[in-house]
């Protein structure tokens, strides 16, 4: 791996937990109405279905249609345990990445 790829990597990585961290960092600083906290409430809830429904269908380059991500499937059933056991958003998107990876890793043996 040359410099180059190297400190791209390291600058893309800071680049995206800025944009993840800071508005977070900024609205936790801020005074907000009951009906807007109320509002973000749903927020999680309907990110997560849109990136596991984004997940399971997906088009192929070349073919009519859509078919299913069997990898994201597979790794739906223990994701969704852990959302139900620990209700912590964190927790579940982490485990998913983790089964997710380890999927990948075994499919290219």
């Amino acid at each position: 791996m040359t410099f180059y790829i190297m400190i791209t990597i390291i600058l893309s990585s800071l680049v995206t937990l800025l944009v993840r961290v800071l508005p977070l960092i900024l609205i936790s600083r801020m005074e907000l109405s009951e009906k807007v906290i109320k509002w973000l409430s749903f927020i999680p809830i309907t990110l997560f279905t849109a990136l596991v429904v984004d997940g399971l269908i997906q088009q192929q380059e070349g073919v009519f249609g859509y078919s299913l991500n069997w990898i994201f499937i597979i790794a739906l059933i223990p994701t969704i345990l852990i959302a139900l056991r620990t209700r912590s958003l964190t927790m579940t998107v982490i485990v998913g990445m983790i089964t997710v990876a380890v999927l990948r890793l075994a499919t290219l043996f």
